[in-house]
């Protein structure tokens, strides 16, 4: 840039009238620097010098109009340069075009587009481009597939154009059309941009197309494209979504067999968070985002993975998800989960806790309060929260007398209680909710 602007005062000193291209590719460097003060000076520096000012030029300074939100300078400027004729280019029409899209008067930019082929100016890959993200913009499919096939014709078009295209089919749910335009893509040997990648991810999914996804997720890898953590994340979650929803739907069990089975690419992906800074913490976010939200198969999908590339799940990632299986009243998964997960690693305290809750939700007390005593008996849990969880779930139903067991025989065994277990029990009503008659047999000293 400085050695640019350099050159072009060297010419100033010298006597020498720049040219125009020389005075586009000057307000142009300055446009791409975001520096539009001193574009707009030099604009006013050359109308002073006699600089002969193109369509070209003059469609910069449109545009640069537009970006500082000067849109009656823009259409003004415009009108002028129609009045002297200067309006034979596609980028002086295209400048303006844009300048209306970004104000959201897409009507009045295809104004200027039906402007310039009335005028039989020749319409090039640019203004087909921008005429394809005016027709997106207006949700017309028919429209931007007819801007597209213009394109084409062309060469292939660059990847934004593409995912232009594409996330209009998905916004109004035509995944057929979709699928079909990411196997053409696929054909054409298109590169997979990040953003275009997750879209092609998203259709993928929303479809079904388990296959798809491994191909993507394998060109992606095989092209070295560097994604995101939050990208690698959402990838993740969709494949995982939309596995589940393949088993679900499956009639044959050796097609989800097959399904559950072929996952080396997911691998791969996971793999290559895991080697980022915080790539096991965040997925264990992922994970405990899907048990809260109710996705129980897709977080234990996920927490398989970590476990199967040795990579040992958050303890809070675990408990999560086996508080999520007892608010299910799915004891049998929160068990499953419990013994893999204190067989592979070594579990805390939020593990345990969580089983005995998941225990006490699914109204398994006397289990709870057998896996209590092994834990203080193997020294896991010496704190508070383990005997309240269970204090509080039976202070909850009304069950007081057991309650005050369960108290007496923690303490026994030197266990202390948060205060609010005895404020809860203090506050009974013991003459109308406590059961004196009938203790159950681990409440018996």
């Amino acid at each position: 840039m400085e050695q640019a602007v350099g050159l072009y005062e060297e010419m100033r000193a010298h006597g020498i009238v720049p040219s125009n291209d020389t005075c586009a590719s000057l307000l142009a460097l300055y446009d791409k620097s975001e520096d539009y003060s001193k574009a707009l000076s030099r604009f006013s520096e050359m109308e002073r010098s006699r600089v002969v000012i193109d369509g070209v030029i003059y469609g910069i300074l449109i545009r640069i109009y537009g970006k500082i939100w000067l849109y009656d300078d823009a259409q003004r400027t415009f009108e002028e340069i129609d009045n002297m004729c200067f309006l034979s280019v596609e980028q002086t029409y295209v400048a303006m075009a844009q300048v209306h899209m970004n104000a959201g008067n897409y009507g009045k930019a295809l104004q200027v587009f039906g402007l310039m082929r009335s005028r039989n100016v020749k319409p090039l890959p640019f203004s087909y481009g921008a005429l394809l993200r005016c027709h997106v913009a207006r949700e017309d499919i028919a429209a931007a597939e007819d801007a597209f096939r213009a394109l084409c014709k062309y060469g292939l078009p660059d990847v934004f154009c593409c995912n232009d295209l594409l996330r209009l089919y998905v916004k109004l749910g035509q995944l057929e059309k979709a699928s079909a335009f990411i196997r053409k893509m696929r054909k054409e040997d298109i590169l997979l941009d990040e953003a275009l990648c997750m879209t092609v991810m998203k259709v993928s999914c929303k479809s079904g197309m388990i296959a798809d996804v491994d191909k993507i997720l394998k060109e992606m890898e095989n092209e070295g494209v560097t994604m995101k953590n939050s990208t690698i994340v959402s990838m993740i979650e969709m494949y995982a979504r939309s596995r589940t929803s393949v088993m679900q739907e499956q009639d044959s069990s050796s097609k989800a067999l097959g399904c559950q089975t072929d996952h080396s690419t997911l691998d791969t992906t996971f793999r290559s968070l895991l080697h980022t800074p915080l790539g096991s913490s965040i997925a264990c976010q992922l994970i405990r985002k899907l048990s809260r939200e109710g996705s129980t198969c897709e977080a234990k999908f996920l927490h398989e993975q970590l476990t199967e590339l040795v990579v040992e799940p958050e303890d809070s990632a675990t408990a999560t998800l086996m508080v999520q299986y007892g608010q299910e009243q799915k004891l049998q998964q929160a068990v499953e989960l419990f013994e893999s997960a204190s067989t592979l690693f070594p579990v805390g305290g939020p593990v345990y806790n969580a089983m005995v809750d998941a225990l006490c939700k699914c109204g398994k007390i006397e289990e709870a309060y057998h896996l209590i005593m092994k834990m203080a008996d193997q020294g896991q849990s010496k704190d508070v929260v383990t005997i309240s969880i269970l204090v509080n779930h039976l202070t909850k139903h009304a069950k007081f007398q057991e309650a005050e067991n369960i108290i007496h025989a923690a303490s026994m065994v030197k266990l202390s209680l948060i205060p609010s277990c005895t404020i809860l029990l203090s506050s009974r009503c013991s003459s109308q909710q406590a059961n004196y008659t009938k203790q159950p047999a681990y409440m018996i000293a």
